[in-house]
């Protein structure tokens, strides 16, 4: 029984540390999982001649290989009758140009710039994880024992953003790589009740120009890209709730609940009842801005708006004489009509005592 009790304790203790090691530090699933990122890897790179047999006349070409070195997909070549001068590039791929760009030798060394999608010669995506980009080329009759110039770049194919600005060389110059993660979007969802714990069936949940409803259950989901939301929530009969700088992540659930207070149309002691900024759309925008608001009340709306200095750049009154839903159409321009710098802007209504604020962002 002691020798039983010590494996159990062992296999328990392998099977802790196999569950804290599910992901190393590139965010690559470990432990035989296998996780694949769509996304894409930009690179630039400048050739620079080495005075051979033929300059500045060259042949080259760019590939990509997995940690192992082994073939994934040819990039770009620039050669015609002179590819058997690429020795290392024939020996990784046999000559496999399947989905390449080609074209013949060039006159002159360029900067080349050339994109890979993470697929590999059959278009299948390639699991996270390390890959080379590996850039050959040839000035003159290379062989075995007397090769061109080459180069190669480690970099990781997963979750995270790369941006990287390689140091020159003598015959490789100007060298950036990016790697960009296609953005996925995370999900928020929740329930919106009322003081009792009941559900409200109709509810709307906006933030920027995304708005949803909820269900007869009072149940909602929205699909966000990965960033801080200021949410608001709003249903009739009911003083609205907004919540600021929630957080969404990528592929991720995040929840956020609701509980709205019923309040009467004509009960002064619930403003939110009698003034409502129910919509800023699109935002952040470029053209125009379209600004809906409610009142009960037949008085004007002061409308301003200002930048981050504090300055005001637009002041309107707005909404005399209407009630129910109002709207004002912000065009990006102040109160001269010149059109205001890019950045971000503070929209403040005020009725009466009532101060309702937002931010918006001129693209």
């Amino acid at each position: 029984m002691k020798y039983l009790s010590l494996i159990a304790l062992l296999l328990a203790v392998i099977s802790l540390v196999a569950s804290q090691a599910q992901f190393n530090a590139n965010g690559i699933p470990a432990g035989g999982q296998t996780r694949t990122t769509d996304g894409t890897l930009s690179f630039s790179v400048r050739t620079v001649t080495y005075n051979g047999q033929y300059a500045p006349r060259n042949s080259g070409v760019i590939w990509i290989t997995n940690a192992q070195n082994q073939f994934v997909k040819t990039i770009k070549i620039w050669a015609a009758t002179y590819r058997w001068t690429l020795i290392r590039w024939n020996a990784s791929s046999g000559g496999n140009t399947t989905g390449a760009v080609t074209g013949a030798s060039l006159n002159n060394h360029i900067l080349h710039n050339v994109s890979w999608n993470g697929a590999n010669y059959q278009g299948t995506q390639m699991p996270d994880g390390e890959y080379k980009i590996n850039v050959e080329f040839s000035e003159h009759n290379a062989t075995a024992s007397n090769m061109g110039k080459y180069k190669q770049i480690s970099f990781i194919k997963g979750p995270n953003p790369i941006d990287q600005v390689i140091p020159n060389e003598t015959y490789f110059r100007d060298m950036t790589l990016v790697w960009q993660p296609a953005i996925v979007n995370g999900t928020l969802f929740g329930m919106v009740t009322n003081g009792s714990g009941n559900p409200i069936s109709g509810a709307t949940i906006q933030t920027g120009t995304y708005t949803t409803n909820t269900t007869a259950t009072g149940g909602y989901e929205l699909s966000l890209p990965p960033g801080s939301w200021d949410l608001t929530c709003s249903a009739a009969g009911y003083a609205p709730q907004s919540v600021t700088g929630v957080v969404v992540e990528s592929a991720n659930v995040t929840e956020q609940n609701f509980m709205l207070s019923a309040v009467a149309n004509g009960d002064e002691l619930n403003p939110e009842a009698r003034f409502q900024l129910l919509s800023v759309s699109p935002n952040p925008f470029h053209a125009s801005s379209r600004i809906v608001f409610s009142k009960d009340s037949s008085q004007p709306v002061s409308l301003a708006i200002g930048n981050l200095r504090g300055q005001i750049v637009l002041e309107r009154s707005v909404g005399a004489g209407l009630t129910g839903w109002n709207e004002f159409v912000w065009d990006g321009r102040d109160g001269s009509g010149k059109r205001c710098p890019a950045g971000t802007y503070v929209l403040k209504l005020r009725l009466g005592k009532q101060v309702r604020a937002q931010r918006l962002q001129l693209l």
